[in-house]
C-alpha cells in the first residue's frame, strides 16, 4: 500500500488453506491427497506455475466427486492466481458442480469469491514490458501503464538487488479504473479505502492501485508500484512467513529505491508525526497493526504505522548491514516465526529489539518540523468531469474563514487580477497557516503577478515538507521555463508525471522541451499522450 500524502497504501497476505474434503467413508490415501497437498504448499509459497501442475496431475488421477471437487479447487485457485480468469471461473464452477447438491466443501467460499471477482473485473488491455505485464481499463490509464513500465523495471533491478529476489515469471500489475472494481479484486471495505487512504495492494500473486485519476490531485502512484513490488519480493523470498507489520516496513523502506539511492523512511512528515506520539506515548501496538493496515481506526494512525515499521527496518539496516535485512527474511522462512528470526539475526529478543528501536529514534532527536500538519484520508470519485479550477479541495480546508477567502482568491485568481487574489490567499494563510493548498495558491498568483522570488522563497520549504503535493512542481515548472532553467523544468514536470500525469499543462511543456532539444521520439510520446487526454471515451465516462 502506498500513500497520497496521507495516503496509505497497504498489503493483506492471504494463506489460503486448502483442505482436501472428505464425504461419506474416508478413500484410501494415495497420489492424488499427496498432490493436492503439495499443490497447497505452492499457493502459500506464490509458486503457482509449481501448484498449477500439481493441480494438472490431481485433474487426471481423479476419480469420484470428492477428488474431482478438491483437483479442481486447486486448479481454480491456481489459475485465479495467475491472472487467468476464465480458466479459474471454469474450474471454480467445476469445483461447486462436484459436490452433492446443496452441500459445500471447505472453502468453496473462495470458489464463489472467484465468480463473483471475475464478473466484476474490468475489461482489461495489457501492455508488456521485459519483467512485467500491466494491465489497464480506462484508455487513460495506458498512460500510467506505459510510464510505469519504467518505475517497474527499476524497481526490478534496485529492489532486487537489495533484497536479493528477482522473479522468475512476469509479474501482474492490474490499475483499476473504479472503487467499486478495486474494492472486489482486492477484498478491502470501500469505507477502509477513503477513511485510511489505501491506493494499493499485493495480493493474490499480483500488485492492484486504484487510478491516480480518481483523486483530485493523483497521488505517488509511482511509489505506490515501487511499494507494492517490494510486498510481492516479500512473499517470494521468505514463502509469505513475514508478518504485516515488518511486510509493510520493508516495503516502507524501500518504495523510493527506483529513483534514489539512499534508503530514508524519515521525511519531515514521519518524523513529525513520530515526535508526536514519542512525546504523548501514542505509538501503535504492533498486534493492532494485524491483519491490515488498512483497518486502523484513521490514516493518523497508519501513516504512523508506515512510520514505526519503516524506521525499524531503517534501524536494523542501520545496525546489522543490508545482510541483517535479508538475512531476517532467509530466517523468516526457516523458522516461519519473526521473533526468533530476529533473535537469529541481531542477538535480541524482540522486547530488547523494540527498546532498542525507540532509544534509535531518541538519539535522532526527532522533533514536530511541519507545524499543524494534518493527516486525513482521501476523496474518490467514480466519475472523472471537469476538472482542473481547484475548488474541489477546498473541503480540505478546516477553517471556514480560510476556505472564504481561498475562494475568494480563487474567484479573483480566475479573472486573472492575481495581486488581488495573492492578498486573499495571504489572509488566508491567516487562518490556516501553512496550508500547502493555500500556499501553492499563493506561490503560483505571485509568479504569475511578476514576485517570483518571493514565490519560490514559499515553494522552498513545501517541497521539503509536502513533496507529494502535485501543484508545486507545477508552479516550479513553470518558474524554471520562465528562467530558461530546462533541466530543473524538466525535472519538476516529470516529479508532477509521477503523481498526477492526467494534467495536459504537463505534457504540453514536455513535449516543447523535447522537441525545441530535437528529442523527437519523447515529444511523440507526450503529444501522444495530449491526444488521449483530450478523447472522449463513453464507455468510461
Amino acid at each position: 500500500m502506498n500513500s497520497t500524502g496521507v495516503a496509505i497504501r497497504i498489503i493483506v497476505p492471504l494463506l489460503l488453506l486448502l483442505a482436501s474434503t472428505a464425504y461419506g467413508a474416508p478413500a484410501p490415501e494415495k497420489d492424488l491427497t499427496r498432490l493436492v497437498q503439495e499443490g497447497e504448499t505452492y499457493i502459500r509459497k506464490w509458486n503457482i506455475s509449481g501448484a498449477s501442475g500439481k493441480a494438472d496431475a490431481a485433474i487426471g488421477l481423479a476419480e469420484t466427486g470428492e477428488e474431482r471437487h478438491d483437483a479442481y479447487y486447486l486448479k481454480a485457485v491456481a489459475e485465479y492466481y495467475r491472472g487467468d480468469y476464465g480458466a479459474a471461473r471454469e474450474y471454480a464452477e467445476k469445483t461447486l458442480k462436484a459436490v452433492r447438491s446443496g452441500e459445500k466443501g471447505e472453502g468453496d467460499g473462495f470458489m464463489e469469491f472467484i465468480q463473483n471477482s471475475v464478473l466484476k473485473k474490468p475489461e482489461f488491455e495489457e501492455v508488456k514490458s521485459e519483467h512485467f505485464t500491466i494491465r489497464y481499463a480506462n484508455p487513460k490509464d495506458y498512460i500510467i501503464a506505459e510510464y510505469g513500465k519504467d518505475v517497474l523495471e527499476k524497481s526490478r533491478f534496485e529492489i532486487g538487488l537489495d533484497l536479493e529476489e528477482y522473479p522468475g515469471d512476469p509479474v501482474i500489475v492490474e490499475i483499476y479504473p473504479d472503487l467499486e472494481s478495486f474494492t472486489a479484486a482486492s477484498t478491502l471495505p470501500p469505507e477502509n479505502v477513503e477513511k485510511t487512504g489505501v491506493v494499493g495492494i499485493c495480493k493474490f500473486n499480483r500488485i492492484m492501485i486504484l487510478s491516480p485519476r480518481l483523486l483530485p490531485k493523483g497521488y505517488s502512484w509511482s511509489d505506490t508500484l515501487a511499494h507494492e513490488y517490494t510486498h510481492y519480493l516479500i512473499f517470494l523470498k521468505s514463502e509469505n512467513t513475514v508478518p504485516v507489520w515488518l511486510h509493510e516496513g520493508i516495503a516502507k523502506f524501500e518504495e523510493s529505491r527506483w529513483r534514489e539511492e539512499k534508503r530514508n523512511v524519515l521525511s519531515p512528515f514521519y518524523e513529525t508525526i513520530l515526535a508526536q506520539a514519542l512525546e504523548k506515548d501514542g505509538l501503535v501496538p504492533i498486534e493492532k497493526m494485524h491483519p491490515s493496515l488498512a483497518l486502523l481506526d484513521s490514516a493518523r494512525e497508519a501513516q504512523l504505522a508506515f512510520a514505526q515499521a519503516g524506521t525499524s527496518v531503517g534501524f536494523l539496516v542501520d545496525r546489522w548491514g543490508n545482510e541483517g535485512l535479508t538475512g531476517l527474511l532467509e530466517a523468516m522462512k526457516a523458522r516461519d516465526d519473526y521473533k526468533a528470526a530476529l533473535a537469529d539475526v541481531t542477538g535480541l529478543d524482540f522486547d530488547a529489539f523494540y527498546a532498542s528501536w525507540k532509544k534509535y529514534l531518541a538519539g535522532k532527536n526527532l522533533t514536530e518540523k511541519i507545524p499543524g500538519v494534518k493527516v486525513k484520508g482521501i476523496r474518490i470519485s467514480n466519475t472523472e468531469g471537469e476538472k482542473g479550477d481547484g475548488s474541489e479541495d477546498l473541503v480540505d480546508i478546516d477553517n471556514g474563514k480560510a476556505r472564504g477567502h481561498t475562494r475568494l482568491g480563487d474567484l479573483l485568481s480566475t479573472r486573472g487580477r492575481l495581486r488581488g487574489a495573492s492578498y486573499e490567499y495571504e489572509k488566508a494563510l491567516g487562518y490556516d497557516p501553512g496550508s500547502p493548498l493555500i500556499s501553492t495558491r499563493l506561490a503560483s498568483a505571485l509568479h504569475g503577478s511578476g514576485d517570483t522570488d518571493r514565490a519560490l522563497g514559499i515553494l522552498d520549504p513545501l517541497m521539503e515538507f509536502y513533496p507529494e503535493n502535485v501543484d508545486i512542481h507545477l508552479v516550479l515548472g513553470r518558474i524554471y521555463i520562465e528562467r530558461g532553467n530546462v533541466r530543473k523544468a524538466e525535472e519538476s514536470y516529470l516529479t508532477a508525471v509521477s503523481i498526477n500525469p492526467f494534467d495536459p499543462e504537463v505534457h504540453t511543456a514536455l513535449a516543447a522541451i523535447y522537441e525545441k532539444e530535437g528529442r523527437t521520439e519523447e515529444a511523440q510520446w507526450e503529444r501522444k499522450v495530449l491526444d488521449i487526454l483530450t478523447q472522449k471515451d463513453e464507455k468510461h465516462e
